[in-house]
């Protein structure tokens, strides 16, 4: 199924790395300051968590596919 929803994304450089989808942008949010948090600060300065609203190809829960 294709749908339109927030992902969490962590970005090395412009290679994706982990994603996860969500169904709102607060929950989103919420996560990404929680490993922010606990994570703490990195010494790969092109690390970079967000959260952005993407059109993904879901089954089961999982993104499968990115669309554009």
């Amino acid at each position: 199924m294709i749908e339109m929803t927030f992902v969490l994304l962590l970005m090395i450089g412009e290679e994706r790395v982990e994603y996860t989808p969500y169904k709102n942008l607060s929950e989103c949010l919420n996560i990404r300051r929680k490993i922010k948090r606990n994570v703490g600060p990195t010494n790969n300065f092109d690390q970079k968590w967000s959260c952005k609203e993407l059109k993904v190809k879901v089954k089961d829960g999982e993104i499968i596919e990115f669309v554009n």
